[in-house]
């Protein structure tokens, strides 16, 4: 059987070397789509409706990865999670584990293999077929990691980080917000709520471009420089009802 594959990761030519690897393996893993982020994570979830994601935990802003893969067990706790990294011993792989990933595998896992393809279809099969995949100097980390606190402690703290990002506001208190116009705090509601730049368009009946004029506005406002910032100061400041 076929399992279907969407992958987010940032550096373009890996991205390219993902696309013809998986074109080795496509009778058995079918790699649907890829992004060089998350910010249409939802869209392309309805869209693609994929078996296994595979997410670079280094996007953006640094835990853009992270935010992304919550999200995804939070709406789809089915589809299986493959996590990317450059670093087999960093706190963003405890933290995703504890997220809720599938697996993880070093980026120099298929990078410097012979074959890679067979590296992933390795792993992806191990990980969909058996629950989980480790790269095992991550698993002899990970045993090292937990064994000064229980691992449900561990999992309830990185989980109450990241909560704030899933939870949907109902709306921006425009009083609250300094500085917004009207238009502005629509805008912010809808990065909030998770809309892209076209959905947002659309749905306000603006042009793509009027709507990144307001996106670059509320971040000169905010002081900030992406989605998933704007999205945490609002939340810190109080100024969605």
């Amino acid at each position: 059987m076929t399992r279907t594959v969407i992958a987010y990761e940032d550096d373009p030519a890996l991205r390219k070397q993902l696309e013809s690897i998986f074109y080795s393996i496509k009778e058995e893993f079918n790699l649907l789509a890829s992004f060089p982020n998350p910010l249409g994570l939802t869209t392309e979830l309805t869209l693609y409706k994929p078996d296994i994601v595979l997410m670079d935990l280094q996007m953006l802003e640094d835990d853009d990865g992270l935010v992304a893969l919550y999200k995804i067990k939070q709406t789809v706790p089915t589809i299986k999670v493959m996590v990317l990294t450059m670093f087999d011993v960093d706190q963003k792989v405890f933290n995703a584990i504890c997220l809720g990933a599938d697996g993880y595998m070093l980026k120099s896992d298929f990078s410097s293999y012979s074959l890679p393809h067979e590296a992933i279809r390795r792993s992806l099969r191990t990980m969909y077929d058996d629950g989980a995949y480790l790269t095992p100097s991550v698993a002899k980390q990970i045993m090292k990691e937990f064994s000064d606190i229980t691992v449900a402690d561990r999992i309830q703290k990185v989980k109450d980080r990241f909560q704030h990002f899933f939870q949907k506001p109902s709306a921006i208190n425009k009083l609250k917000a300094p500085g917004l116009t009207k238009m502005q705090a629509q805008v912010l509601q809808g990065i909030i709520d998770g809309m892209t730049t076209t959905q947002m368009a659309k749905s306000m009946e603006l042009s793509e471009n009027t709507i990144n004029t307001h996106i670059k506005a509320i971040y000169n406002s905010l002081g900030v420089h992406s989605r998933a910032l704007a999205i945490k100061k609002a939340i810190e400041n109080r100024w969605i009802s």
